[in-house]
């Protein structure tokens, strides 16, 4: 998966005189794709990312062209994002298989290029009225340091924008070389960096894999550069109501909201210190991002008209410090206008008092308009922690009463499936009982 070239360069003179420094040696560079084998429906789109680093671990994506190819046009093309050249757009052509590749030449320190060899990911286009899945990975390139362990997950995402991943149970995690460890289980990871060298950072790819509900191979790569001993690494992580999230589901009249935060390596928050401008750029035309004044919570809107749509692309948030010049990123996977979803109409996370019950109501939505609780069939309720359910008070299927029964938190789930595709739809309420 890692090709390495030597870089271009000038090595000194020929004196022997003490005074000429030793040679240095040449960086060398790698390119690599965050995902290796992907589906995407006729008329869909999904996006996929490239990264180069140096030897270093130090990403030069910047100072990279990368040239993206299909190899069967008639299946599937690949189109970069003009905004960020390193994701490219797949759009599914006709159903079949075939390979997309991207080669980046990297423009060295002196003005030389070098052309790394071709990386290719396996597509599989499926009809348009299948579902369809990727991964979605949060950080496709991170940074650690000696010693730290770092908790990690992935998500498998049908392209309603649902989390599919309890459905399947054959993931498989490796890395690609000592410099990090992994012990996972199902889509989640712990990697335990290892480097202790004080002048060099090393790298190692972490790949994970699985098979998705319709059999097809989906796989993708995190690129992880272990920093020299005793520098410090920074990491974005984002939420939303309280929980870690890594794909959003944003329809015409209802925005999504998320906040982000920035970890260092020793888990101290020290998203103040990343007093750059933070950006938010989305590989879709139609999605958009935007901060609340002061403060790094964004809300995501669509501008896909009702009844259009699913459109799924990334939205990537960079977080930029001038005081310690560096900066870190993190994705999201969003579905604009998913085909079919829930909702809730009431403000996460939810607070309940004790003995005190609430109405909890899960909406259809298709294709960003309104629909029926009807268009839906086996509705279920289930619950964690201290509350209980009972039917609510006009005995609706998707609806339920919910009571706090001791303090702590709690989750609230509702489950149906659409009748028009059997397509099985999930909503999560999470909150606390006071």
């Amino acid at each position: 998966m890692t090709f390495l070239l030597a870089a271009c360069g000038g090595g000194g003179g020929g004196s022997s005189s003490p005074a000429t420094p030793a040679a240095t040696t040449p960086l060398t560079f790698s390119v690599k794709m965050s995902t290796t084998s992907g589906e995407v429906g006729v008329g869909r789109s999904l996006t996929i990312s490239a990264l180069a680093v140096d030897s270093n671990g130090v990403d030069v994506s910047g100072n990279t062209v990368f040239t993206w190819s299909s190899v069967d046009t008639g299946v599937a093309t690949i189109e970069p994002v003009a905004a960020t050249p390193a994701n490219a757009v797949v759009r599914g052509v006709a159903t079949g298989t075939t390979s997309v590749q991207v080669v980046a030449t990297v423009r060295n320190a002196d003005n030389t290029t070098t052309t790394l060899p071709a990386q290719t990911a396996t597509i599989t286009v499926v009809p348009a009225s299948a579902v369809s899945y990727s991964l979605s990975i949060p950080n496709t390139s991170l940074s650690m340091s000696d010693g730290q362990e770092l908790p990690v997950k992935v998500s498998l995402i049908d392209s309603n924008g649902n989390d599919v991943s309890a459905s399947v149970n054959n993931w498989a995690w490796a890395s690609s070389a000592t410099a990090v460890q992994v012990t996972a289980s199902q889509n989640s990871a712990t990697l335990k960096a290892s480097n202790s060298s004080a002048t060099t950072a090393v790298t190692a790819d972490v790949s994970v894999s699985v098979t998705a509900p319709d059999g097809h191979a989906i796989g993708g790569v995190i690129v992880v550069t272990v920093a020299k001993n005793g520098s410090a690494t920074y990491r974005v992580v984002t939420t939303s109501n309280g929980q870690p999230v890594d794909a959003l589901q944003v329809f015409s009249t209802r925005p999504a909201n998320f906040t982000s935060r920035v970890l260092r390596n020793d888990g101290q928050d020290v998203t103040a210190d990343f007093d750059g401008t933070w950006t938010y750029t989305a590989t879709s035309p139609t999605l958009s991002a935007s901060e609340a004044a002061g403060t790094h919570d964004a809300t995501v809107s669509t501008s896909l008209a009702k009844g259009t749509g699913p459109v799924q692309s990334t939205l990537t948030v960079t977080a930029v410090s001038t005081r310690l010049g560096v900066s870190s990123a993190a994705n999201l996977a969003v579905t604009e206008n998913p085909t079919w979803a829930l909702v809730g109409d009431i403000q996460q996370p939810l607070t309940l008092l004790q003995a005190l019950p609430i109405e909890v109501t899960a909406r259809m939505k298709h294709l960003g308009d309104d629909a029926q609780y009807t268009e839906c069939k086996d509705w279920a309720w289930d619950s964690t922690g201290p509350v209980s359910l009972t039917p609510s008070l006009f005995a609706l299927p998707n609806q339920v009463r919910a009571t706090g029964t001791a303090a702590g938190d709690f989750t609230i789930t509702a489950t149906c499936t659409a009748i028009a595709d059997n397509t099985p739809l999930q909503l999560v309420f999470v909150g606390t009982v006071k």
